[in-house]
């Protein structure tokens, strides 16, 4: 019976060799076989093959193990588990070298290709004509997988946006704070604004703007809007009129005439009546309508503080992820949009349980499955 090897992958030179080898004992390996074969070292060894790769290997940054020849720091010369020979699999090969760096990548906001592991979605492992062996330099790197922010359509632009310095706002690997940020806001606004300056703080007056979270009302890559405010724009906000809200000549002016929903239900009285015919959703009964909305900016619709999926995961963290197929590459079919829990249930509240638009009995499924059920018949 054959065992069979716990190596996936040979080195094609050396399972021949080996047949050569076992050929030698019957027949004799001629002497100035064996001394090509032992007369080169390191990666003049692997070069006798990879000839290619010697150029290559040699402009530009360099990998500190290509360039001392250390290539079996990194790939077996014999065989390997992992695909191109290599000793581990994706970033425990790194920190096999890069130990020091394991603990600092799992702060509390690690980007998506470090926590996966994937090093090499972002650095070459052998040469790269930039800095850091990064695959590409500067934002074009960081478009290759955040194009939605580069297209985003925006007439004012962030300077340091617009000259692709991303790493002047976000840490490429992983931070203590939201998004990757380098230091929290406000902190890392007035390394650049200082809130002092006559034409801020006039324009922000009467408040105090020293401990504001900027990113509230300006969006900080760049908007349509003069001064960057972001894209949607509450009215009263939109137009000046803090005072509409805000008790501005009181010792605090971020005071509200009004405490939560009752002061939202002074402007949108006719939903304040609508709320109350239906089944309501918590937050909307205990009128935390900030909850969910802001009342000053946002890049979306409605004013929602965040996408809706993460506005709901904050309270509904383990239906968010084993409801329904929803998010990116989930296409709802009657808007051609992203399916989204907005798409099933009404936020606010609704005559059904659960908040659904519809009955979950049948008329739910068939707003998106009709066509489904016709062809099952």
């Amino acid at each position: 019976m054959s065992v069979r090897s716990p190596y996936a992958i040979c080195h094609m030179p050396y399972a021949l060799v080996m047949g050569l080898v076992a050929l030698s004992v019957v027949v004799g390996w001629p002497q100035q076989a064996r001394s090509q074969a032992t007369k080169a070292s390191g990666a003049d060894l692997c070069y006798t093959c990879h000839q290619e790769l010697k150029a290559k290997f040699s402009q530009g940054t360099v990998h500190s193990p290509v360039k001392e020849g250390a290539c079996d720091l990194c790939h077996s010369p014999h065989a390997a588990r992992f695909p191109k020979l290599l000793r581990f699999k994706g970033a425990e090969l790194c920190y096999v070298c890069h130990a020091d760096k394991k603990d600092a990548f799992t702060a509390k906001t690690a980007h998506a290709p470090v926590k996966q592991g994937q090093c090499l979605n972002c650095h070459d492992p052998h040469v790269s004509p930039n800095k850091h062996l990064l695959a590409k330099s500067g934002s074009e790197l960081c478009f290759s997988c955040h194009g939605k922010v580069r297209d985003a359509p925006r007439t004012v632009k962030h300077m340091p946006f617009e000259g692709g310095d991303c790493l002047q706002c976000h840490t490429a690997h992983s931070s203590t704070g939201r998004r990757l940020l380098v230091k929290a806001v406000p902190q890392l606004c007035q390394d650049c604004h200082q809130i002092t300056e006559p034409r801020i703080s006039r324009s922000h007056q009467p408040f105090n703007m020293a401990a504001a979270s900027c990113v509230s009302c300006h969006a900080p890559h760049g908007s349509d809007r003069k001064g960057m405010i972001k894209h949607v724009a509450h009215q009263p906000f939109a137009e000046g009129r803090c005072g509409a809200c805000h008790q501005v000549s009181a010792s605090d002016p971020r005071a509200t005439f009004l405490k939560g929903g009752e002061l939202c239900f002074t402007c949108h009285s006719k939903e304040a009546q609508a709320f109350k015919k239906k089944l309501v959703h918590n937050p909307v009964a205990a009128g935390q309508c900030t909850a969910c909305h802001t009342p000053h900016a946002s890049d979306l619709p409605d004013l929602f503080s965040e996408n809706s999926l993460k506005v709901c995961g904050n309270c509904h963290k383990e239906h968010a992820s084993l409801s329904h197929p929803m998010g990116p590459g989930v296409t709802d079919p009657r808007t051609k949009t992203q399916l989204t829990c907005l798409s099933c249930h009404d936020p606010h509240g609704t005559q059904f349980e659960k908040f659904l638009t519809f009955s979950k009995e049948r008329e739910l499924c068939i707003q998106c499955h009709r066509g489904e059920l016709l062809r099952a018949r």
